[in-house]
């Protein structure tokens, strides 16, 4: 780790006189991201911060995407946060000098104290400023879902220009906001406040991850369904799943004493998928939607779509799956899928499809899949009711790899498609 911090402070320092690359500066975040999981103790915390502080120096020296420059403010203030508390885990000097003289062990922030000739160093002493303790500790104190949500926000406002630096100072400020309303009604900060349902960390994330033969296929976070529950489900509703996949929704509705916290309710759901897999596996009927809707009178419909062109071959080899179809045979699958939801739902019920549109970069073909969508379902007896953004995050592991494509996109003027949209349906 030691070693990784000097060679991104001589490139900091001009010690290096090549400039680096975004593809190197991506590897430096990499590391870094990486070193951050594994801190141990103080000092391993404080050679991370000094690297995430050159790395974000770094950033402003080149020509680098703004998504870039952002990734690493965020890391720099996650290493400020971690040091935050690691500095507040050690004892004060009044009791670290008591421990001397008694010879007494401890461990705090990584120091054992095991003998009276020991010597616990200051923060002066560890080349942390007073000013720089005092941030990380003010980052420390405020909850870990508090902090995920807030900063998700906050990096957004700035992504979207409304706030112009992402800061400590910004995501402080914003706490004091939160806490000057709180009350023991919170709301857990899975549930969005607005139409961006991005998180920074996600909590319910692929559940047959482990499985090799299925660890390619696509997944939404749950928190997209926690918050469809939240927004379009009333106590006791019917809610139907007819593309369950691997079973998340099922996962989600069983964990939503985490998101929906003294405002729980139950209601039933139902799961239904043409390959059903997983862990859920057994909770799931097989069923192909393209045939039929599986049971009458939903009082809320909720699909992730096998996305168009970008799944082929992953769940089935089956011409009747979506993901392996054609755009003509696609469009006429998800009108009969539209056709079935609608005479299966009641007037003011509710029908989500989630979705982004394609792109192929290389070929240079654009297909607007959820203007496709819209106009199915409202040629179907719908009419759309709200609509949700949330990223597809295939920014979030800035790989060499991804900084390619990123610059291919660019060449040839085609951007990458990122944004899923969650469009939500009312049966008229």
């Amino acid at each position: 780790m030691e070693n990784k911090k000097i060679a991104v402070e001589e490139l900091h320092l001009g010690l290096v006189k090549t400039p680096p690359t975004e593809a190197e500066i991506v590897k430096y975040l990499m590391d870094a991201k990486s070193d951050l999981a594994k801190v141990k103790n103080i000092y391993d915390a404080i050679c991370v911060n000094n690297a995430t502080k050159a790395i974000e120096e770094l950033t402003k020296q080149v020509e680098i995407s703004r998504e870039i420059r952002l990734d690493a403010t965020e890391l720099r203030i996650r290493s400020e946060r971690v040091l935050g508390l690691l500095i507040e885990s050690m004892p004060s000097k009044k009791k670290a000098n008591r421990q001397l003289s008694n010879g007494s062990a401890d461990r705090s922030g990584g120091f054992i104290i095991d003998s009276p000739e020991a010597t616990f160093p200051t923060l002066k002493e560890l080349g942390v400023r007073k000013d720089e303790a005092n941030r990380c500790r003010k980052l420390s104190r405020v909850q870990e879902e508090t902090f995920e949500a807030i900063l998700t926000d906050v990096r957004l406002e700035v992504a979207t220009r409304k706030r112009k630096t992402l800061s400590v100072t910004a995501l402080v400020n914003a706490v004091r906001q939160l806490e000057k309303g709180k009350s023991e009604s919170l709301f857990s900060p899975l549930i969005k406040p607005s139409d961006n349902w991005n998180f920074a960390q996600v909590k319910y994330g692929r559940i047959d991850e482990q499985d090799s033969e299925t660890e390619t296929w696509g997944y939404i976070p749950g928190e997209l369904y926690a918050n469809c529950f939240w927004y379009y489900v009333k106590p006791n509703d019917l809610v139907v799943a007819p593309m369950a996949g691997s079973g998340q929704v099922c996962r989600v509705y069983e964990a939503r004493q985490e998101w929906m916290g003294k405002h729980v309710y139950d209601f039933d759901i139902k799961m239904f998928d043409l390959n059903p897999r997983g862990q859920y596996k057994d909770l799931i009927t097989q069923h192909d939607l393209i045939k039929s809707f599986p049971v009458a009178n939903p009082d809320y419909i909720v699909m992730d779509i096998p996305y168009y062109g970008m799944v082929a071959q992953q769940y089935s080899n089956k011409s009747e799956d979506l993901a392996n179809m054609s755009l003509e045979d696609w469009q006429i699958a998800m009108a009969r899928i539209a056709k079935n939801c609608a005479t299966a739902q009641k007037t003011g019920t509710l029908c989500t499809v989630i979705s982004p549109n394609y792109r192929d970069v290389a070929n240079g073909l654009i297909v607007m899949v959820t203007d496709i969508i819209r106009s199915l379902w409202e040629s179907a007896g719908y009419i759309l009711h709200d609509k949700a953004y949330s990223s597809r995050r295939i920014q979030q592991n800035q790989s060499p790899h991804m900084a390619r494509m990123n610059n291919k996109a660019k060449a040839n003027r085609i951007m990458l498609t990122d944004i899923t949209e969650i469009l939500t349906f009312r049966r008229v």
